[in-house]
């Protein structure tokens, strides 16, 4: 199958020491020895949940692994394998394309989709939102601003601290709230950035699937030698097929390291669980997996997605090189759209483990504690039974927006407010897809190519003819009436 069809085992990753031996020189207490065993074990496979779970944590080092007697395989069971992927790409757009169908041809009448407009704005605004965090905060200060008006009912609502004695607090809560605004809008920013560079990161991958698999050879295009046999013919066209194939894969690993190490940011030091590291999957072989579990970028370190970027720049070269592409400017195509790619996650990875020091945070919440206490004295002369809501809203605002600037201050995560990767990554497989499905689609464009895929007479652009005599002009002549 390697032979054949190119593994998806990097080439710089193997060693041969004699025979059919290949394995890694590095820390022989690590050792994991492959045995023989099925063809089916030696391919790609969908990382499990543990397995997804286990990528936040880097091992520092690259086990040794031995690859010993491969199996012989024939044509029949490579042919097999490439079948078996061509089917699950059939089933992947046609589970797309029905639930596009789905979605569209579902009819309701006035009434139910009037109702299902009031549930969806009702659904929307009519909830807990971020009261639901500070809910702990929301209940002490509307039990201490009742102590207060009940000490102050005491006293006659005679307290010294009120408004109608001074209002000096005032002041100092104006340039609070200028404050805790500063942060709120330097966290948009920060949100911001995000959105931007990991639709960034997702552009780039889908405008290179589509310059690659669009410029691939058809069958009918590929000049084949006439000493060539019928077997190696076949074998080009199954290379060009699991190719696409390993592009997909290539593409969506690289997607999910990148989105992972982002992802892995807001975890600081937390478990993840295995519901969200099931969120965005990947497929690898035994050596990518070991690979990838070097480092992460938790430790500082980009190797994962260079890594996975060259891998992919490497599985593109093997197709430049075998002549397989119809345009010689795929390649370096390719490399700017992985630079581009790179430069927006590092963009994305500098928002998601930078933030503001502790310190800042520290005194906006301490200065928002104090003022939240004082000012129920300030209205409790004037407020009496009724201060408590003054100052319920007065503890939503001020801890509201410092709860909502904390959430986005790094927007990459697993919470509802945080962007969902997960999404943007399965909206980018099955973009893929759908190039890889329809990608010779890009070959029928133009009336004159039309015409002449089916055989029919084109049209050209003839001058001399006029619609007077002596006139020079242009018309649209068929190309039989042009060799007249």
């Amino acid at each position: 199958l390697k032979h054949a069809l190119g593994a998806a085992v990097p080439a710089w990753a193997l060693a041969q020491h004699g025979g059919n031996k290949f394995t890694f020189e590095r820390l022989p207490e690590a050792n994991v020895a492959c045995s023989p065993r099925p063809a089916s074990r030696d391919t790609s496979r969908t990382l499990t949940r543990k397995e997804l779970k286990d990528l936040y944590s880097a091992r520092g080092h690259m086990p040794q692994i031995s690859f010993r007697a491969p199996q012989e395989q024939s044509r029949v069971e490579i042919e097999q394998r490439v079948a078996g992927l061509d089917r699950d790409l059939q089933e992947t757009v046609q589970g797309l394309c029905d639930r596009l169908l789905k979605t569209q041809n579902k009819a309701d009448n006035a009434a139910v989709r009037c109702c299902k407009g009031c549930w969806r704005v009702t659904r929307n605004h009519v909830k807990l939102g971020v009261i639901r965090e500070i809910l702990p905060h929301v209940l002490f200060y509307l039990c201490y601003s009742n102590a207060v008006t009940y000490y102050a009912w005491h006293k006659d609502w005679d307290v010294r601290w009120t408004a109608a004695k001074q209002d000096a607090i005032y002041y100092p809560a104006v340039v609070l709230a200028f404050l805790v605004c500063f942060r709120a809008s330097g966290c948009m920013d920060r949100y911001k950035e995000g959105m931007r560079t990991i639709f960034e990161m997702e552009k780039t991958l889908r405008e290179l699937a589509f310059e690659v698999l669009t410029h691939l050879r058809l069958e009918t295009d590929m000049d084949w030698d006439g000493e060539q046999s019928e077997a190696i013919r076949t074998a080009r066209y199954t290379r060009l097929r699991y190719f696409k194939h390993e592009f997909r894969r290539m593409s969506r690993l690289l997607f999910a390291c990148a989105a992972r190490d982002l992802n892995d940011s807001a975890l600081e030091g937390n478990q993840l669980s295995e519901e969200d590291a099931d969120r965005i999957q990947c497929a690898l072989t035994e050596v990518e997996h070991a690979a990838i579990l070097v480092t992460h970028s938790a430790f500082g370190h980009a190797f994962r997605v260079y890594l996975a970027a060259a891998w992919l720049l490497k599985l593109v070269r093997g197709i430049k090189d075998e002549n397989l592409f119809d345009d010689d400017g795929v390649m370096g195509v390719c490399e700017d759209k992985i630079a581009i790619f790179k430069g927006a996650w590092l963009d994305a990875r500098q928002v998601a483990y930078s933030s503001m020091p502790s310190s800042v945070i520290h005194i906006l919440w301490l200065l928002t504690t104090v003022m939240n206490l004082f000012m129920p004295w300030e209205w409790v002369s004037i407020c009496q039974w009724s201060t408590w809501f003054p100052s319920m809203l007065l503890t939503i605002s001020f801890y509201g927006i410092l709860q909502i600037a904390n959430a986005m201050e790094n927007p990459f995560g697993f919470d509802d407010d945080d962007i969902q990767v997960w999404e943007v990554s399965q909206h980018l497989d099955e973009e893929i897809c759908l190039i890889m499905h329809y990608a010779v689609l890009d070959e029928v464009g133009g009336e004159n190519l039309y015409r002449s895929m089916m055989g029919q007479e084109m049209i050209f652009v003839s001058g001399g003819l006029g619609t007077q005599s002596g006139e020079m002009g242009s018309s649209f002549i068929p190309n039989r009436l042009a060799t007249l």
